[in-house]
């Protein structure tokens, strides 16, 4: 991609991220458009299908959408360390609008089936491989902290639209909007550079210093010589050496350190997916009943609380300590599902004006989907990226995420076999929501390191990552965006 020649590196990395984040915005509008569009399908006066879908059949959208997501997880960290992040990214674009085809030219609900297929896998591989992108392309650990945390407002607001688009705008156009998102994303992101970090694994130096260049902003030859980019490509040319005399980047992962870097990863993946966000989003009309407004700003409030909490976030969860902005929105957001599922049990004694109970279950529910936003969504991606190492983050992360969209679908699944005795399966998800985020919440405080303004070394000391001798293994930080040797 040709720039002009002032624009900063820290510009450069912040626009391949934007880029990047069309593919989360697009999973958050098909997302959104599903729950309008399944009350279409089953229309028989509105129906855009050759057929009238029943609620069976159309609950399936969703969960086709996850469990090809779980697909998507569990081969693009393998596929990111083989073919790069750049071009897993490039071949989720082009699923994604294939996925739009197919609701645009579909007329039978098994075109649907396959849209959000196409669309579940391409979601599965990006929300894994970009935040290892960012990671690999940042200059530093904030800037890939800060640059993470943009993942959660572009889903949020893909969310937003595509409820907006499903409810307010005719059924083509929402898949032409889709595609047009999607197509714009696959005409730009191919000049964007592909990270350095990829030719450091395949050892090509010369494509290695142009893709260093790019995104530090070097443009001319004289800039060449500025210290700090020096530094850096000494840095990725030592890795590069000791991986050619070696075969190996680090030293000798000890069984105890792996499993407990296991247990956290899966701890802040899964938790994040059990805390409920999708589900309830899916199934707002369920949970809430004939409380709150109409069902479709009942909609929009839970979406406009989720694009809130990600915008905090975004502005603000950079700047405060991992730990603590982990435990704080787990817990709140437990608090506020638990007090949901009180009203629901016992609500109807509570001394309460009627215009206060009906309302009071659409306020808790924002407030539940506001905090997870804020917090306990994006950490996921952030403390994960700031704990594993480069070795095993892509496929651990990978692991973790495929079983997390797994547990997602069984739980949606698992929603349709309740919906019949909706007081005690709604109780039964609301307190599941709870205790996971109860759980990550209050298991992070003693288990998980601060991260925040720590370097990699320090953070693995505190985890256990120590070498056959007993002292702390010389590692490779590569979470910053450039290699540097600690011990």
């Amino acid at each position: 991609m040709c720039l002009p020649k002032r624009v900063s590196g820290a510009a450069i990395q912040s626009v391949a991220t934007a880029l990047g984040n069309l593919l989360c915005f697009n999973f958050g509008l098909m997302f959104g458009i599903t729950p309008p569009h399944m009350a279409l399908y089953e229309s028989a006066e509105l129906t855009p299908l050759n057929e009238v879908t029943d609620p069976t059949g159309s609950a399936l959208l969703t969960g086709y959408l996850f469990l090809s997501a779980a697909v998507g997880a569990a081969v693009s960290g393998w596929l990111a360390l083989r073919i790069g992040p750049k071009s897993v990214l490039l071949c989720c674009g082009l699923l994604q609008i294939f996925g739009w085809f197919c609701i645009h030219f579909g007329f039978d609900i098994v075109h649907i089936y396959a849209s959000r297929m196409f669309g579940g896998v391409a979601a599965g591989g990006c929300f894994v491989v970009l935040p290892i992108f960012i990671n690999e392309i940042a200059e530093s650990r904030d800037k890939a902290a800060r640059l993470t945390f943009t993942i959660e407002l572009w889903r949020t607001l893909g969310i937003l639209f595509g409820i907006l688009l499903g409810y307010y705008v005719n059924y083509q156009y929402v898949n032409v909007i889709g595609c047009i998102a999607s197509c714009t994303f696959s005409l730009s992101f191919p000049f964007v550079q592909e990270s350095p970090h990829y030719y450091l694994r395949k050892g090509n130096v010369a494509c290695l210093e142009k893709s260093l260049r790019w995104y530090r902003g070097i443009r001319d030859i004289d800039d060449r010589e500025q210290p700090a980019y020096l530094q850096e490509l000494d840095e990725f040319k030592l890795e590069l050496k000791a991986q050619s005399c070696s075969g190996s980047s680090s030293s000798h992962l000890s069984h105890g350190y792996v499993v407990r870097l296991i247990f956290v990863s899966f701890l802040l993946t899964v938790c994040a997916k059990l805390s409920g966000v999708f589900v309830e989003l899916n199934y707002a009309a369920d949970f809430l009943g004939r409380t709150g407004y109409s069902t479709e700003v009942n909609y929009v409030v839970l979406a406009v609380a989720q694009c809130v909490g990600g915008l905090l976030a975004r502005l603000f969860g950079p700047q405060l300590p991992r730990k603590l902005l982990l435990c704080l929105s787990s817990l709140l957001a437990a608090a506020a599902v638990i007090v949901l599922a009180l009203f629901k049990q016992f609500g109807h004694s509570w001394p309460l004006s009627a215009e206060y109970a009906r309302y009071l279950p659409i306020v808790l529910l924002a407030i539940q989907l506001l905090f997870v936003s804020f917090g306990l969504y994006p950490l996921a991606a952030v403390v994960s990226s700031e704990v594993l190492p480069t070795k095993l983050h892509d496929l651990l992360y990978s692991i973790a995420s495929a079983c997390a969209w797994l547990l997602l679908f069984g739980m949606i699944e698992g929603f349709n076999a309740v919906k019949t005795s909706l007081g005690p399966g709604l109780l039964l998800y609301l307190l599941v929501f709870a205790a996971a985020s109860i759980f990550v919440g209050l298991i992070s405080l003693p288990l998980l390191p601060e991260t925040r303004n720590r370097r990699a070394s320090a953070v693995q000391r505190e985890l256990g990552y120590v070498d056959q001798a007993g002292a702390v293994a010389k590692t490779t930080d590569v979470g910053k965006g450039h290699v540097a040797a600690h011990i």
